[in-house]
């Protein structure tokens, strides 16, 4: 069986006083040592370094990597994961042959930037690791940092509390400074290895806290995808499982290289992790009743979470959440005997308030609603800003200063509520499923003529960084929407029961596509009876070229079947009807209440536990300008 040899650097602290110190990067990397333990495939050894912060030095990264990765045989696999700061630095002239774009990406060292101390170049890592692939079976790499200059402490200005993990540009250097293997191997061939990187080279590494911890947010959706998608997932599929979390969290694009090689289509280090998949169980320690998930598992650390023991309505409510295992107390007068086990599943997940900074107003009426939490917006990242935007009105704008919406003041409260919902139903999942991806959603191509989707093959659609972007087009009646076919792909022995959700641009959600049905193992349901999905603008919104919409389809998986009402949102501006009247009220259809209405003071319903799970993709619908190609 193959062994692992996996390299975790992480820096918070460096010694240069120039470089700011981060503070989720020895989280992420301790999170993804633990990670790796207990998900190894049986019969694979483990063989885990850590380097974190002082001990993060460039000599000692680079002897790492050459010691330790370099110990993976012809049967092994070596991963080295790097979170801390990232820079660029221009190609000096007698090196202009390494770099055609002019510029170097630089990883920064814990010594970095100290006399004589330059930054690790990106050049000198690949050479390092091309050795180790000479003799290993796979190599990939996880870089959570960035190389952008003065775009990037702009976005950090702007956002103080999503701090960027990347410095100013490096110092020249000479070529004394180099490693002896750049300039030994100088045009030599290298064999290939895959690697993961937080973002574009000109956008900006975020971490953020993130259930009561700083991480990474690209380390934190890495993670949270290797749990979710099991053994078989390949590196793009993760790709596009990453891109769609960070992009709820973050302004960055998450990168796979090299995109167009067959290692792209590489299950996850060569199949040498797995997941456990035999879902979460209760017993009795030392310490109390425990279950063995934790964060390393995705279980949030600020409260909120009940485990339920499967098929039954006993409950237990998750006291303190440790990296490997939680500790739980049994609730509702229940009193388990100290030698059993019992399967659980989550039963209750945190939905927090959102977070909305208010500049130029009393925001005195947001704070007392239950769906949002007034912050400040010089110290935290808000989900939602709000400024002034002339007499009586009010702009709305995400985190990233996208404009939302404008409403009169008179409307501020309802509107904010709104919002508020949709992002929190958005958000809405289950961190520790042992579903994993049950259900896999579908986009095809309709070929010319074909008016129902096959029941298998056809043309999937391709995604550009993880969003399907689907283009109007042209002819002789103007312009036309786009149209694809949309098939919900069972891949278990079990049938399972799905709702799909659309979540529109006017912060709408209907289920008007796949309202909820089983679908038999191994089976695919169909969205809208087999007929095209054709993707408008939202009404008001004219087809011009240049014009963008987002859209986002939000996929449901049960065990046991639920009612998509409770999850149901009208367009923004347009009156909430009655929640009332649901009928049977089980764990699903309860958490959908309490993320649209909160249901505040209302008696907590029991049902039965089941496990349930989401799965999420993101659609871009685009006008194309003159000559724009986005088949």
């Amino acid at each position: 069986m193959p062994d692992l040899y996996a390299l975790l650097v992480g820096i918070d602290r460096y010694r240069s006083p120039d470089i700011p110190p981060l503070h989720g990067c020895a989280n992420d990397v301790r999170a993804a040592a633990a990670q790796l333990t207990i998900d190894a495939a049986p019969g694979c050894r483990v063989h885990t370094r850590l380097l974190l912060d002082d001990d993060a030095t460039r000599a000692a990264v680079i002897a790492a990597i050459r010691a330790h990765l370099g110990r993976a045989g012809r049967d092994d696999t070596a991963l080295l994961w790097f979170a801390g700061h990232g820079s660029a630095a221009p190609v000096p002239d007698w090196a202009w042959f390494r770099e055609p774009t002019g510029r170097l990406q630089t990883l920064v060292c814990a010594d970095s930037r100290t006399p004589g101390v330059p930054d690790l170049w990106d050049k000198e890592l690949s050479v390092l690791l091309d050795v180790v692939a000479e003799r290993a079976r796979h190599v990939a790499v996880v870089l959570d940092s960035c190389h952008a200059d003065g775009a990037t402490r702009e976005l950090l200005g702007q956002e103080p509390a999503a701090r960027a993990r990347s410095v100013p540009p490096a110092p020249d250097r000479g070529p004394d400074s180099l490693i002896e293997e750049l300039l030994r191997r100088a045009g030599q061939p290298a064999p290939e290895h895959v690697a993961l990187a937080a973002c574009r080279s000109d956008e900006a590494a975020r971490e953020r806290t993130i259930g009561g911890t700083v991480h990474g947010v690209f380390s934190w959706a890495l993670l949270d995808a290797l749990r979710r998608l099991g053994p078989d997932a390949t590196y793009r599929e993760l790709l596009a499982a990453t891109q769609t979390a960070v992009e709820l969290r973050s302004g960055q694009v998450p990168q796979l290289r090299p995109a167009a090689s067959p290692l792209a289509d590489h299950e996850f280090l060569d199949g040498t992790v797995r997941r456990a998949g035999t879902g979460i169980r209760m017993r009795h320690t030392r310490e109390g009743w425990a279950i063995d998930a934790g964060a390393v598992h995705g279980l949030p650390e600020d409260g909120g979470v009940r485990v339920g023991v499967h098929g039954t309505t006993r409950e237990a409510t998750v006291t303190r959440v440790r990296a490997l295992t939680s500790l739980v107390e049994p609730c509702d007068g229940w009193q388990p005997r100290d030698g059993e086990q019992f399967p659980v599943v989550l039963t209750d997940v945190p939905l927090p308030r959102a977070t909305v900074a208010v500049a130029g107003l009393d925001p005195a009426g947001l704070a007392a609603s239950p769906h949002v939490r007034v912050v400040d917006g010089d110290t935290t990242v808000p989900d939602l800003r709000i400024r002034t935007g002339g007499p009586g009105r009010v702009t709305i704008t995400d985190h990233h200063g996208a404009v939302l919406t404008e409403t009169d003041t008179g409307r501020l409260v309802p509107a904010v509520e709104h919002l508020a919902r949709w992002w929190l139903l958005s958000r809405l999942a289950n961190p520790a499923s042992s579903l994993g991806r049950p259900v896999r959603i579908e986009l095809l191509r309709p070929a010319p003529g074909q008016e129902l989707a096959p029941r298998t093959g056809g043309e999937p659609l391709s995604t550009v960084a993880g969003v399907y972007r689907l283009p109007y087009r042209w002819s002789n009646a103007g312009w036309q929407p786009p149209e694809f076919f949309l098939r919900l792909h069972n891949t278990t022995d079990r049938k399972l029961y799905c709702v799909l959700l659309d979540l529109t641009p006017r912060f709408k959600a209907h289920a008007l596509l796949f309202p909820g049905d089983f679908i038999g193992p191994g089976e695919r349901g169909v969205a809208l009876d087999g007929q095209r999905v054709r993707a408008f603008l939202p009404d008001r919104t004219a087809p011009r070229p240049g014009v963008r919409v987002r859209d986002r389809l939000k996929l449901f998986v049960a065990e046991e079947q639920f009612s998509q009402q409770p999850f149901l949102m009208p367009e923004l501006g347009e009156p909430v009807g009655s929640r009332g009247g649901f009928g049977r009220r089980g764990l699903l259809e309860r958490l959908g209440g309490q993320a649209i209405g909160r249901d505040l003071g209302a008696a907590r319903e029991k049902g039965a536990a089941y496990e349930w799970t989401t799965e999420t993709v993101n659609l871009e619908i685009v006008v194309p300008r003159l000559g724009e190609d986005l088949a």
